[in-house]
């Protein structure tokens, strides 16, 4: 159910802003597949688990973290929040 919201959201935000956003990336989407499964998973984790570098890992939260799609709450130590 939140990965259809989740592609239905990205959808609508690549419809209203077109090539500036664009609509989210499997990566994108399995990262907060991921992200839902366990909260507290590394950006290392995740790289190893979508199989791309964890510079791409990085680049791919913020652009979710821009799109108010997720949040780290209290910092190293904290976990992920996927919002709706």
């Amino acid at each position: 159910m939140i990965l259809q919201t989740i592609i239905k959201f990205g959808n609508e935000v690549g419809n209203k802003v077109g090539n500036r956003v664009g609509n989210l990336t499997e990566n994108q989407i399995i990262i907060i597949e991921l992200m839902q499964v366990n909260p507290r998973i590394s950006a290392k984790k995740l790289s190893d688990e979508v199989g791309i570098s964890v510079r791409k890992i990085e680049e791919n939260i913020s652009k979710l973290k821009k799109l108010n799609l997720i949040a780290r709450v209290g910092g190293t130590r904290g976990h992920w929040e996927i919002k709706k």
